[in-house]
């Protein structure tokens, strides 16, 4: 049977909100982070449905209230989706790694010249379930 791409619900209710780059360095449990690369990603949310500690978010672009740079807002502009991780939360367990059927997940250090911070992980429109 091949795979088909169905609708997606992504969340709106997620409070979004920034973490402070210090204490992430200081507070994490680990140096390595969960991350998105976007390009391979067919928004099937199983790393959302599979997270045993409910800290993976697929969100909707119109949260982003602001952002530090123009490229950040267009590329926000641009998206379908926004994958948050919630670093406090999550252990590094490693079962939405496992789980991702694109292999588009996987840790890695924050960018020595982001400042710790994360980059947005915006999955691209033209990978929204409706278009084939």
């Amino acid at each position: 049977m091949p795979f088909t791409k169905t609708e997606v619900d992504i969340r709106t209710d997620y409070q979004l909100e920034s973490v402070d780059p210090t204490w992430l360095a200081e507070a994490v449990r680990s140096p390595k982070h969960l991350m998105l690369d976007p390009e391979p990603c067919i928004l099937c949310r199983a790393c959302e449905d599979v997270c045993p500690w409910n800290c993976i978010f697929m969100l909707d672009p119109g949260i982003v209230q602001g952002t530090e740079t123009e490229a950040q807002t267009a590329e926000a502009g641009e998206a379908y989706a926004i994958f948050v991780v919630d670093d406090n939360a999550c252990t590094r367990c490693s079962v939405c790694v496992e789980r991702c059927p694109s292999d588009c997940l996987y840790y890695a250090r924050l960018p020595e010249d982001g400042g710790g911070q994360r980059q947005m992980a915006a999955v691209p429109a033209s990978q929204r379930a409706d278009e084939t």
